[in-house]
C-alpha cells in the first residue's frame, strides 16, 4: 500500500509515522469564491495530473483508494486514464465538490452519511452508504496511561476539549472565558492545536498543543467531549458513544459540511448535541448525559478493506 497526497499535509506526517510509503504530489484548493490564489491553483492542476499520472505509472496499483480533498483528483482522472479502478469515500453528510468530480470515475462511490446522496443523483448505482472508518486502536485506549500523562487521578468527570489538527480558536477561547467555572465540575484535557507547545499542567487542567498515539487513551479517560464537527472526529465519538457537545465551523469558515454533519449525529444519537453559542459551555455540559462505557466496535474500516480486495 501507498499513500499519495500533498507535500505539505499533515497526512504526511501521520502516514510516514506508520512507516508506510507516501508519494508527494503537486496539489491546490478548490474555492467557491473569488480569490487570486485560484488562478494560481488553477495553473497548478495540468501539472498535477502529469505528476499524478507518472506516480500511478510507476506504482502500478491493483486498485485506488481515493478520500480526501483536491489533491484526490488529479490521482483519480490519472488512475482512471490508466484503467485502474477507483473507490472514492466521502466522509461529510454533503459531497464535496472533489468528490462531484471524482464520481464518473470512480467505479464505487462510498458514503458516511445517507444525506450525501443528494447531488450524486446521477451515479445511484455505484453509491453505498458505508459509515466512516475509524483506526481501531482509538477503541481500546489505556486510562491509566491517560492518567499517568495528564496526573489525574479519574475520581472527577474528565472534560477533553478538541478542536481538530490544527485547533480552534474558538474553543480556545471558550477555555479561557470559562476555564476557572469549568474546573469546578471538571478535569479538562485541552488539546489546543497549537502543534509546537509544551505540555501545561495546573489545577484540574492538562493541555497539549497536538496528541498521536495517546488519542485513545485520553478518549478512554475522557468523559465528556467539545469539539468541532469533522467527519473522522465524529466517527470516532460516535463509535465511543461519547456524550460530546458540538461546535461547528459555520458557513463563513467553511461549505457547511460540519453543520450538516453535527446535525445528523445529533438527531440521531441523544448523546451528542449542537451547542448553542450564546449559552455558556459549561452549562451545555452537565445537561449531556453520563458516559456509559459499553465494548465499543465498528466494523467500517474492515467492510471497506473487503471491498477493496475484492473489487480487482
Amino acid at each position: 500500500m501507498t499513500y499519495i497526497g500533498s507535500y505539505r499535509g499533515l497526512e504526511r506526517k501521520l502516514v510516514e509515522r506508520h512507516n508506510l510509503p507516501f508519494e508527494p504530489v503537486i496539489s491546490g484548493k478548490l474555492r467557491r469564491y473569488f480569490s487570486f490564489r485560484n488562478f494560481i491553483d488553477f495553473i497548478k492542476l495540468p501539472f498535477a495530473l502529469i505528476q499524478s499520472f507518472g506516480r500511478i505509472i510507476h506504482l502500478s496499483p491493483d486498485i485506488v483508494f481515493s478520500k480526501g480533498g483536491f489533491v484526490s483528483l488529479p490521482v483519480v482522472v490519472a488512475s482512471w486514464m490508466w484503467r485502474v479502478p477507483v473507490v472514492i469515500h466521502e466522509s461529510d453528510a454533503k459531497p464535496g465538490l472533489t468528490t462531484k468530480l471524482s464520481a464518473r470515475f470512480a467505479k464505487k462511490i462510498l458514503l458516511a452519511y445517507p444525506s450525501a446522496e443528494e447531488g450524486l443523483e446521477n451515479y445511484k448505482q455505484k453509491l453505498e452508504i458505508v459509515g466512516n472508518p475509524i483506526r481501531q486502536e482509538i477503541i481500546e485506549g489505556d486510562p491509566e496511561l491517560a492518567k499517568r500523562i495528564t496526573g489525574f487521578e479519574g475520581e472527577r468527570p474528565v472534560l477533553l476539549v478538541m478542536g481538530g489538527s490544527s485547533g480552534s480558536a474558538q474553543l480556545n477561547q471558550i477555555i479561557k472565558e470559562e476555564k476557572e467555572r469549568l474546573i469546578e465540575s471538571f478535569d479538562v484535557i485541552h488539546i489546543t492545536g497549537a502543534i509546537h507547545s509544551e505540555p501545561k499542567a495546573e489545577d484540574h487542567y492538562w493541555s497539549a498543543g497536538f496528541l498521536h498515539d495517546e488519542m485513545s487513551a485520553i478518549y478512554a479517560l475522557a468523559t465528556h467531549v467539545m469539539s468541532r464537527a469533522g467527519a473522522n472526529t465524529l466517527a470516532e465519538l460516535e463509535a465511543l458513544q461519547m456524550p460530546s457537545l458540538l461546535y461547528p465551523l459555520g458557513l463563513h469558515q467553511s461549505r457547511g459540511d460540519q453543520i450538516l454533519n453535527a446535525n445528523y449525529m445529533a438527531n440521531k444519537h441523544d448523546f451528542i448535541n449542537v451547542a448553542d453559542e450564546e449559552k455558556a459551555a459549561h452549562t451545555q455540559l452537565l445537561l449531556l448525559p453520563n458516559r456509559e462505557r459499553k465494548k465499543a466496535e465498528s466494523h467500517v474500516a474492515r467492510h471497506i478493506a473487503g471491498m477493496l480486495l475484492d473489487l480487482p
